[in-house]
């Protein structure tokens, strides 16, 4: 008995995710738009929730001073990184592309889904967990000058936008610029999703005649049963038509 439950659980469960599939069901960003910024995340797990890498390059690899190469058309977007070859996201923080691109004053983030963002053409981009930063030009809070490091801090991120410097930190990395300093051995990357898709538009509804036993109008005396569906409209045009031409006529 239990074995034909379960093997009818299965059947059920296959049906509704055809059913789902064809009908065109999306999952919403809420399946994974994280709130806060995030540590140790899979690829995978971004992947499978709909969104799409569309920037990739090493931390050494110098940015412009509006970061144009990276922002994406889409709707959101993830600012993270990684050691080469990990499939772990270091750090990682979402939120809506045009306010991630919204010009702040330095020293001076705005909190976006849980998250402080900054985005200062000539200077820096990138997000920290309080809005204390440090941007000179990158935001070099919790890091130590003497052994590059940012262990103190490490769920910031952090890239130049000065037109000749790469990333700078990201997790317990700090001054990762150039190949010298390491930054050939991390990636920065931005992901996007276009939110969730636009439910279809709902059917028209078909309009229906209703015929008169007595006293008819031309117009009215040529529907041939008490309710008549006319969804494209083109017999009532006709109809419409040879009244309004004939009607007298034929009364």
């Amino acid at each position: 008995m239990m074995g034909t439950l379960k093997k009818y659980k299965k059947t059920v469960t296959l049906a509704f995710v055809i059913l789902f599939t064809a009908l065109g069901v999306q999952s919403s960003h809420a399946d994974y738009y994280p709130a806060g910024i995030q540590q140790n995340v899979s690829e995978q797990t971004l992947l499978n929730n709909g969104w799409r890498l569309v920037y990739e390059s090493t931390y050494s690899t110098a940015n412009s001073s509006t970061g144009s190469e990276f922002r994406p058309s889409e709707s959101f977007m993830i600012v993270t990184g990684k050691s080469i070859g990990s499939n772990v996201l270091t750090t990682v923080a979402a939120a809506p592309t045009a306010q991630v691109f919204t010009e702040t004053i330095i020293n001076t983030p705005q909190l976006i889904n849980g998250t402080y963002w900054y985005y200062t053409p000539g200077d820096s981009i990138g997000y920290s967990p309080t809005d204390v930063i440090s941007q000179i030009p990158a935001d070099t809070t919790g890091c130590a000058g003497i052994t590059r490091s940012c262990a103190s801090d490490p769920t910031r991120l952090s890239w130049h936008l000065t037109g000749y410097a790469g990333g700078f930190r990201l997790g317990n990395a700090g001054w990762i610029n150039s190949d010298a300093d390491g930054g050939n051995l991390y990636l920065k990357q931005v992901w996007t999703w276009n939110g969730p898709a636009a439910p279809a538009p709902a059917p028209k509804p078909v309009e229906t005649y209703v015929r008169k036993s007595t006293n008819l109008q031309f117009n009215e005396a040529m529907y041939g049963s008490d309710k008549l569906s006319d969804p494209d409209g083109q017999l009532r045009k006709t109809v419409d038509a040879i009244d309004a031409k004939y009607g007298n006529l034929i009364k």
